[in-house]
């Protein structure tokens, strides 16, 4: 028998899930923007700190793992405890030097942008349903990997104002996947499908 809905309901099914995902991102990212505006040097003091009592912390874990584990043997025990070592002698580095901890987060931030921007780039072309799914997130993968080339080849502009851009981005992306929400939502319900259990 044949589905009388047929792509209508997938198309309504892709699209109610777009939104869900949209507005919720859009918020986040919205919220996390503002926070990054208002309080640039803050946040970048914060986020390196954080990474080196991470780093510190796991250290400890792995070293008190090479005393403690049975079914390693010695030499793997010795290299379970140096790389527990090298673990807290990185998170004391970065601690100690949070401008070069913060400027090693920013060439990593840029690369994560290009790399999760063209990814979504490619889910988006890939996506076969959904129209309006298909433009947000292709529309959301250009602009990463633009921040992410902005921040990778202006190394001359001030660390502040990478996170300025940082902020402006999610605020950005976040107006764009409220209204790629809306738009979504609207689309829905004008496809003209019924729900369908197991779909919507």
């Amino acid at each position: 028998m044949v589905d009388p809905y047929g792509d209508a309901a997938l198309e309504s099914a892709a699209l109610r899930d777009f939104k869900r995902m949209a507005l919720v991102g859009g918020l986040l990212s919205i919220a996390m923007g503002l926070v990054l505006l208002f309080f640039p040097e803050s946040t970048l003091a914060v986020i390196a700190a954080l990474i080196g009592v991470l780093l510190i912390v796991v250290g400890i874990f792995r070293i008190a793992e090479a005393f403690t584990s049975k079914g390693a043997r010695g030499w793997h025990r010795i290299l379970i405890g140096v790389m527990g070592l090298l673990f807290i002698v990185v998170g004391i580095l970065c601690l100690n030097h949070l401008p070069g901890t913060v400027k090693l987060l920013a060439l990593l931030l840029g690369l994560a942008w290009i790399v999760s921007g063209i990814a979504e780039i490619a889910a988006g072309i890939g996506r076969r349903h959904g129209g309006w799914v298909r433009v947000g997130t292709i529309l959301m993968g250009v602009l990463g990997v633009l921040a992410g080339l902005v921040v990778l080849f202006w190394p001359e502009i001030t660390l502040t104002v990478i996170v300025w851009i940082t902020g402006l981005w999610l605020v950005a992306l976040g107006v764009v996947q409220l209204i790629l929400a809306f738009t979504a939502g609207r689309a829905a319900r004008n496809t003209g499908a019924p729900d369908i259990p197991g779909i919507a």
